[in-house]
């Protein structure tokens, strides 16, 4: 099965992008243009039901919905590719949205 990736944003903090679920598949990835650097260690939120849109702390200066949280297990860094891991699959044609912000400041 495969997740449907849109709306990719980057600044020095993080990156967003939306994805579109598929009911079965736990690992969200979206490819990067060499940044952050490989292994720089990052924390995501993972929202879908959105209710409102506010600027909130800690999710990188995105513009980012409230709603339902789906639980991230684990979030990977490569040189070219960012992927979170949720405990749950998305649902099938569920739109998430995910924020990844980088913990270190070497990620830029």
């Amino acid at each position: 099965m495969s997740i449907t990736v849109s709306n990719i944003q980057h600044n020095h903090r993080g990156l967003y992008f939306e994805a579109v679920g598929d009911g079965a598949t736990t690992a969200l990835t979206v490819a990067h243009s060499g940044r952050p650097h490989a292994n720089t260690t990052a924390k995501a939120t993972v929202i879908t039901a959105p209710s409102s849109y506010t600027h909130q702390s800690g999710r990188g200066g995105f513009l980012f919905p409230d709603g339902t949280s789906a639980a991230v297990s684990s979030v990977a860094v490569t040189a070219t590719s960012v992927t979170v891991n949720t405990s749950a699959a998305v649902g099938n044609g569920t739109k998430a949205y995910v924020a990844v912000v980088f913990d270190q400041p070497s990620a830029a």
